[in-house]
């Protein structure tokens, strides 16, 4: 089982990124929680336990984490220690900014998946392989 825990549910996936998930067998959506700006890390602890028992209950494969930088860097690390497989989304990213009659510049970017990389911890020395 391929767990998503993202804003991005499956079915707007496109067809790499959903074969890409598909040798770890069955995808499961858990969308990413809301993480106000005034949360504390006290909170999000708390938050990502509950999150880390809701997704090892399926005894995934892989874990597909994206979203709000302290949570995700939280879950990781938790999931990581419990022996789960972390995945990140690698995309090339095709970014076009127009300048409106307004003055105000606006933004349309296009994300192309390419891949999954696992999340390891660092560790000095080691040569990435």
């Amino acid at each position: 089982m391929f767990i998503n825990c993202s804003n991005h549910p499956y079915e707007i996936w496109g067809d790499v990124q959903k074969k890409a998930s598909a040798v770890y067998g069955e995808v499961k959506d858990i969308p990413f929680p809301f993480i106000p700006p005034d949360c504390s890390a006290k909170e999000i602890r708390e938050l990502v336990k509950e999150y880390a028992e809701k997704i090892e209950e399926y005894h995934p494969e892989a874990v597909l984490v994206a979203g709000e930088f302290t949570f995700c860097f939280m879950l990781v690390d938790k999931l990581l220690t419990d022996g789960i497989n972390v995945v990140s989304s690698c995309s090339k990213r095709l970014t076009e900014e127009v300048k409106k009659d307004d003055g105000t510049n606006e933004k349309k970017s296009i994300f192309l998946f390419e891949q999954y990389r696992k999340y390891e911890y660092f560790k000095e020395g080691s040569d990435g392989q």
